[in-house]
């Protein structure tokens, strides 16, 4: 087999997978919006997908680029202890 047509057949594979992802999400988005705890915003079918449809609303989200505030506030929400490695070996 041809890179080409491993490509292809993975690429077929996906196509596959979102499909059923899809099917499966309808089912679970209109269970859990007519559920007795309604959630707000409403879910979407592509909520439950692992591998989210090209161009979809949920594909949009700004990425914001990592500094040293926003790592700061990452590792202050670890338990005490846990991001004190040096050289891979923790020191008290």
């Amino acid at each position: 087999m041809t890179p080409r047509q491993l490509h292809a057949l993975r690429l077929r594979q996906i196509e596959q997978l979102q499909h059923s992802e899809l099917m499966t999400g309808i089912i679970a988005s209109v269970t859990a919006n007519f559920s007795m705890m309604k959630p707000e915003p409403p879910f979407s079918a592509e909520s439950f997908m692992i591998h989210k449809l090209p161009g979809s609303a949920e594909d949009q989200e700004p990425e914001d680029e990592m500094d040293g505030d926003k790592l700061l506030r990452i590792l202050g929400g670890l338990p005490a202890g846990a991001a004190i490695r040096v050289d891979g070996i923790n020191q008290p």
